[in-house]
């Protein structure tokens, strides 16, 4: 999933990271600076063109968002990323300048499309995913070893479906063009924020950008709750792995997800962000840069 609150506001550095050391990412490597950001594309094994956006130097990072979102989700997290990193944000099939594709849709084409970037990239030094493509990551690592993965709370059935009972209302708000009604169903239910949240998410600029995307997660939805709940076939992936998640997040489908990981990831490293929910990518992106390079670093 992507973006499921409005930003809160930001003082200080609110939150709590177990081991780790601010001192490992001097200060002036997460000044906002404005990397040079290049456009460029990948066909994907089904003939899709995967767009993405590349900036920054040093070794690769590929990024993938959620759902109902674009790379702009991960932009601000890359751009602080960008002094000692090259960050590829990539725009999954049928967002942005990605084509919507040429096969039918199911999560072993998002594999295919992240194994296509990183076949354009070279080695990466690691995958990084949110929401849906988080668990987008975690099946692509699966088939194509990467050094190291992380992952922000992928919403996996491990506590009962995703969608459920409101995957049919949601299907047919859109289809009757009810964009807004379709958007409140899906964050009352799917993300399970409160309609305060809510509110206030439909006064920002994001939520005519969401009205364009919710289409989208029709068939991400229908992808999540047909997933086997069980997540013992992750404990393949031997990489060093963080997973990401935020103290006020909802317990079912994010937090009991990333439980549920935890206990079968050997090399798994958990990182509670405080104060935040899922869209700390956007609302606290200094936190979560300073996370992902303390964990590159180690």
């Amino acid at each position: 999933m992507g973006y499921t609150k409005p930003p809160v506001p930001h003082h200080g550095t609110p939150f709590h990271t177990g081991d780790y050391h601010k001192d490992r990412m001097p200060a002036a490597a997460l000044e906002h600076s404005q990397p040079v950001i290049i456009e460029g594309s990948v066909v994907s094994a089904d003939g899709t063109r995967i767009a993405y956006r590349r900036l920054g130097t040093g070794p690769v990072l590929v990024f993938v968002h959620g759902s109902v979102s674009t790379h702009t989700d991960w932009m601000r997290v890359a751009k602080l990323l960008a002094p000692h990193y090259t960050c590829y944000t990539i725009d999954r099939r049928g967002r942005a300048h990605s084509g919507p594709g040429h096969s039918s849709y199911s999560l072993e084409r998002e594999y295919e499309d992240i194994a296509a970037v990183i076949a354009q990239t070279g080695p990466v030094a690691a995958l990084i995913g949110h929401s849906y493509g988080a668990i987008c990551t975690l099946g692509a690592a699966l088939r194509n070893p990467v050094p190291r993965l992380v992952v922000y709370e992928p919403p996996l059935p491990t506590g009962g479906p995703i969608a459920g009972e409101f995957l049919e209302p949601y299907k047919r708000a859109i289809a009757a063009g009810d964009l807004d009604t379709a958007l409140e169903i899906g964050f009352r239910h799917f993300t399970r924020i409160s309609d305060q949240a809510i509110a206030s998410l439909r006064a920002t600029k994001a939520w005519p950008r969401l009205r364009t995307l919710a289409h989208t997660w029709i068939r991400e939805l229908e992808a999540m709750d047909t997933l086997d709940p069980t997540v013992d076939r992750y404990a393949a992936l031997t990489c060093p792995i963080l997973m990401l998640e935020g103290s006020l997040s909802a317990e079912h489908p994010l937090r009991d997800a990333s439980r549920a990981l935890a206990k079968v990831l050997p090399s798994a490293r958990v990182e509670t962000i405080d104060g935040q929910g899922h869209v700390a990518i956007r609302n606290a992106p200094e936190t979560v840069a300073r996370l992902i390079a303390s964990f590159l670093a180690s």
